[in-house]
């Protein structure tokens, strides 16, 4: 079983108590399949809720969510055997836990950090949301990369300390931009197999006195001056660190120096006559554009869910959620006086929202909210600025929880 990241343990640790867990031993014989299904049709009840699948060893299977959980729990059990997958799935099933959720938010919520904290070998194999939407990640190391990947795979990366920019829908917009943008700074676009040789490695051999130690570029960027040529020590690492740092300003919103020399370039190109290079630099300055128009999206994305979000559930049991940078900073139920104490603190530590990129272990839950609120629209008069706002929408005439 793999371990949940630090941030995505955090995450969890601030979800919201739930109700009682239960948990039965399933075999493969069909008969043993029979009694589980007997049971669950006796004990479950038809509330929200997540539930979870783990075979003999510990290991979680799947993950799912359901509005209804006793509905959702004995469907499984109608499904032909071998020939359906999460047939299948039951008879590797040792375990079925399942946990009530106040409301269908919060399932989904609940869903998705349990399914990036231990990615369930039967979940991950369905269609996941992230799988349509791309991202730029920033890599490690002394010659980092600006990169093209899928979200899912991105999100998927847990050794990775790198960043992420983005979701984005376009991928052919990206990859286009970012070799603009890679000429425009001198960063390498080639692959890890290529070895780097920076100008401060502090190589045992001097190639000055070792002539067949001299290596040649791996492509014609560097001899065309648009890479810096790390992997020839081009340049030291601090060196390319500065244009990579640089790079990062242009995504971020706070450089347009690359666009601005594009243009000047174009200028001097029409003046001379030389239409063909202003054709192609203009090309060039198109790539730029499209991807800050991305860029702008994404900012307004990350910017829109800066709110409280109230609620209601069955039995008075309503909860807000504060939303912030496109996830969920903190919860609490309105009848626990202390965890909203602790809301109010947290939204006046975060009164001023940022634009940043999400993190990795965010994505999910992005896309998450984003997809709630635009199918839902109706969701958003349960918004307001603050807490107390959101508060004060609990105790009007609430809506039905679907």
């Amino acid at each position: 079983m793999i371990a949940p990241s630090a941030a995505t343990r955090k995450a969890l640790q601030a979800a919201p108590e739930t109700s009682a867990q239960l948990s039965f031993d399933v075999g493969s014989p069909a008969a043993e399949v029979e009694r589980l299904r007997e049971t669950v049709r006796e004990s479950a009840a038809n509330r929200p809720g997540v539930y979870r699948m783990r075979n003999s060893h510990g290991e979680l299977l799947y993950v799912g969510k359901s509005k209804q959980i006793r509905t959702r729990l004995l469907s499984y059990f109608r499904l032909p055997w071998p020939e359906h997958r999460h047939a299948r799935m039951l008879r590797e099933t040792s375990v079925i836990e399942w946990d009530y959720i106040p409301n269908e938010f919060g399932a989904l919520l609940r869903e998705v950090r349990l399914i990036r904290a231990y990615l369930p070998r039967y979940t991950i194999r369905s269609a996941r949301p992230l799988d349509k939407w791309w991202v730029i990640t920033i890599g490690e190391g002394p010659a980092p990369r600006l990169r093209v990947q899928r979200a899912s795979v991105a999100a998927s990366a847990r050794n990775s300390h790198g960043s992420i920019i983005g979701p984005f829908a376009n991928r052919r917009v990206l990859v286009e931009a970012l070799r603009v943008l890679n000429d425009a700074m001198g960063l390498r676009d080639c692959t890890e197999r290529v070895r780097l040789i920076l100008r401060d490695a502090g190589d045992l051999f001097d190639e000055k006195y070792h002539p067949s130690l001299v290596r040649k570029p791996g492509c014609h960027r560097y001899e065309t001056r648009r890479c810096l040529g790390p992997c020839v020590s081009g340049c030291s690492s601090t060196e390319y660190k500065v244009q990579l740092t640089r790079a990062r300003a242009v995504l971020e919103g706070r450089d347009n120096s690359p666009q601005q020399l594009l243009m000047d370039e174009m200028a001097v190109a029409s003046a001379a006559l030389s239409y063909e290079r202003a054709g192609w630099l203009r090309d060039r300055l198109a790539a730029l554009q499209g991807l800050e128009a991305q860029l702008q999206r994404v900012r307004e994305a990350l910017s829109k869910p800066t709110c409280t979000y109230a609620v209601p559930g069955a039995a008075d049991d309503h909860w807000l959620y504060l939303l912030r940078d496109g996830r969920v900073a903190g919860e609490a139920s309105i009848n626990d006086a202390g965890a909203i104490a602790r809301l109010e603190s947290l939204e006046q530590s975060m009164a001023a929202p940022t634009t940043r990129s999400p993190h990795a272990d965010q994505l999910d839950e992005l896309l998450m909210i984003e997809q709630w609120f635009r199918t839902r629209p109706g969701e958003h008069a349960f918004t307001a600025p603050t807490v107390r706002q959101a508060l004060a929408h609990l105790q009007q005439p609430v809506h039905q929880a679907e």
